[in-house]
């Protein structure tokens, strides 16, 4: 049966629009993710830090490096912007129509002390990985123009030590990226069973109390009919 008079579900409340503009925001984030992670695979690999001869710094491959870095940074930050604007909006809209005390569970939840730390940050890091996407571009801009405008040398039988040692380096930073997300996850799963735990537990009393009131026999001596 469609329910048309309740009001957790007619009415608008300011959780609803703030959600719906934090929702606007983890789309941008997804964007950006999906765009740093092809840029990420297909970006040249060419990043020695020093020439042939080991004599002098090699410009062009630290250039690259940093852009590399910038762009890990900038996967990382939209990561984390998606999963809390994906998370938080579900664990909201599910307390605010889990029950009759839904609304205010939801917003003990949405005022939470660390759900609104996440959630600053996640909006945070998306707005200033906007300007990163621009800095990491600018640099690998200079590396293209003076790798595509000159003949390219020719690589190596084996892969080089900086190469390796660029890889472990990088999936080490990955890893641990990784894994702050997935604290990140555990954090709000915590929160929300709290609440719903809580509001679970305080229907199921009530009910309970009111129930057996209603089957403790009265002592009027008038008809319960």
């Amino acid at each position: 049966m469609d329910v048309v008079n309740d009001p957790r579900f007619f009415q608008d409340n300011v959780i609803n629009y703030r959600l719906a503009a934090f929702g606007g925001l983890s789309v941008v984030s997804g964007l950006l993710v999906q765009n740093c992670m092809d840029q990420l695979f297909e970006m040249d690999k060419n990043m020695q830090v020093w020439t042939q001869h080991h004599s002098i710094f090699h410009w062009n491959g630290i250039l690259q490096l940093v852009a590399f870095l910038i762009l890990i940074i900038i996967l990382w930050m939209n990561m984390l912007a998606t999963y809390v604007g994906v998370a938080q909006p579900y664990h909201t809209i599910r307390l605010m129509t889990a029950g009759p005390t839904g609304f205010d569970t939801a917003a003990t939840y949405y005022l939470n002390r660390n759900i609104v730390t996440f959630r600053h940050m996640a909006i945070r890091c998306m707005l200033s990985s906007l300007p990163l996407y621009i800095l990491q571009m600018a640099l690998r801009l200079l590396v293209k123009f003076d790798r595509t405008t000159r003949e390219s040398p020719s690589l190596p039988k084996d892969t080089p030590l900086e190469s390796r040692i660029h890889g472990i380096v990088f999936c080490c930073i990955m890893a641990a990226f990784s894994a702050v997300l997935y604290w990140i996850h555990l954090k709000h799963f915590a929160i929300f069973r709290d609440r719903y735990q809580n509001m679970a537990s305080a229907v199921t009393n009530q009910m309970q109390t009111y129930m057996q009131s209603m089957m403790t026999p009265k002592k009027s001596g008038l008809l319960d009919v």
